[in-house]
């Protein structure tokens, strides 16, 4: 909607709200890879001070890969309450 609005028209208020403009950028970008030919792959940020989450899941193990850059430190906290997370739903079965 924001591309519709042409030269010398004001847009909504709607366009400039601080909310609106953070939901623009996506800080994590997942994919699910789950198919018997990938047995490596890898998947990468789209924002620099974002993460790549691509994950397969198969009948006894999930295998997931993180990517970011270092220097935002959070990756290894992600990674971290993730596999709390996986260890706790393996629990339940």
């Amino acid at each position: 909607l924001a591309l519709s609005v042409k030269d010398g028209e004001t847009a909504p208020p709607l366009f400039s709200h601080p909310l609106y403009v953070r939901s623009k950028t996506w800080r994590v970008s997942t994919s699910h890879l789950t198919h018997p030919r990938f047995d490596s792959w890898g998947y990468g940020e789209v924002t620099p001070n974002g993460v790549g989450l691509a994950y397969s899941i198969h009948p006894n193990n999930c295998m997931i890969c993180i990517t970011a850059l270092r220097e935002h430190g959070w990756p290894e906290r992600l990674s971290h309450l993730l596999e709390e997370a996986l260890l706790e739903m393996q629990t339940l079965n």
